[in-house]
């Protein structure tokens, strides 16, 4: 807490996993300049309701510049939460059916902090890669 907070009445924000995984869902979905309505969807999936979360990891995001809430985000998640986290942003990316360049890197640099190996998410990706190909129903 710095000297000045008391006077303005601000007080340190923490994350819990939840509102790590929004803070992450949405650096991946904001990083090609646009949140579309697929997007803003599958974020409202992720959180069901839990504003406080959404609210949480605004404020982190909000004092604390990208890419260092990378390492926010993997101090407050376990090994299974990390991966979690890795399926869901990878489903997020995804999700309108096109994955951006700094979409890629955004993932690459969680898959990097949080230590997951790439033969562990193949198959993730893969699965989401079909589930998200709607072009095999034309």
């Amino acid at each position: 807490m710095g000297i000045f907070d008391k006077l303005t009445g601000s007080k340190p924000v923490t994350l819990n996993p939840k509102s790590a995984l929004v803070l992450s869902a949405i650096t991946v979905i904001a990083a090609d300049g646009v949140i579309d309505e697929a997007e803003i969807n599958d974020l409202a999936k992720i959180v069901r309701g839990d504003r406080k979360s959404i609210e949480t990891a605004m404020a982190v995001l909000k004092a604390n510049k990208f890419p260092g809430v990378i390492d926010m985000v993997a101090a407050v998640l376990d090994e299974k939460q990390k991966l979690a986290t890795l399926a869901i942003l990878c489903d997020l990316a995804m999700s309108d059916g096109v994955l951006a360049g700094e979409e890629k890197q955004i993932l690459q640099m969680y898959m990097d902090k949080f230590g997951v190996p790439e033969a562990t998410l193949k198959p993730i990706i893969e699965a989401i890669a079909i589930k998200n190909d709607f072009s095999i129903f034309s």
